[in-house]
């Protein structure tokens, strides 16, 4: 199961748009769906994961600054995705680090830790030159390090959620018997 981290209403960029901000400086087309719910800018909004998994990696990058990946396995296909959270902010510098230091500094999870769904991954940030202000880049792919660079297996997490099947309830299809009370003849109370 997996879901969106913040309200659709909160989203300021779609899967494969191209902004001004991305033609002006030679970007290649939107490659996650961007998050901004209000007070983004502040630093204190925490980024639930999306979907239960294990942390894989957190590392900087000068494009996507402070980049979490966690595994999300997808059971109609029978294979893992991996979800990038990208622009967090730093637990050090705030939410416009410039990196430069240890991903401990950053971050408060590490690699091999496991997430559930709603745990908190971080919180928004502005950080790396892709960022032009605070809000949560999601990214997917089949491949682990398939949120970076121009991979062609990427695809929309939107999409993705919204194409998971509700989860099936259970239901407990035994009947219970009925057995009848004792009921006291004078005073009319049941018996135990």
């Amino acid at each position: 199961m997996a879901r969106l981290p913040f309200p659709k209403s909160t989203i300021t960029g779609v899967y494969g748009s191209m902004s001004e901000f991305r033609r002006k400086n030679g970007m290649q087309a939107h490659s996650g769906t961007d998050f901004a719910p209000a007070g983004s800018n502040k630093g204190k909004t925490v980024i639930p994961a999306v979907a239960a998994g294990t942390v894989r990696f957190v590392q900087w990058s000068n494009v996507l600054g402070w980049v979490l990946v966690q595994t999300a396995y997808d059971s109609a296909k029978k294979k893992t995705a991996y979800v990038g959270y990208c622009h967090l902010a730093c637990k050090k510098h705030g939410i416009n680090c410039k990196g430069g230091h240890d991903a401990s500094l950053a971050i408060t999870l590490k690699a091999g830790d496991k997430v559930a769904e709603g745990d908190a991954i971080g919180t928004i940030g502005n950080t790396g030159s892709a960022s032009s202000g605070a809000h949560l880049h999601l990214t997917i792919s089949w491949l682990e390090r398939g949120v970076f660079g121009s991979t062609a297996d990427k695809f929309d997490f939107v999409e993705w959620v919204e194409a998971k099947p509700a989860e099936k309830k259970q239901t407990n299809k035994k009947t219970q018997a009925v057995v009848p009370s004792k009921v006291c003849p004078s005073c009319k109370q049941e018996i135990k």
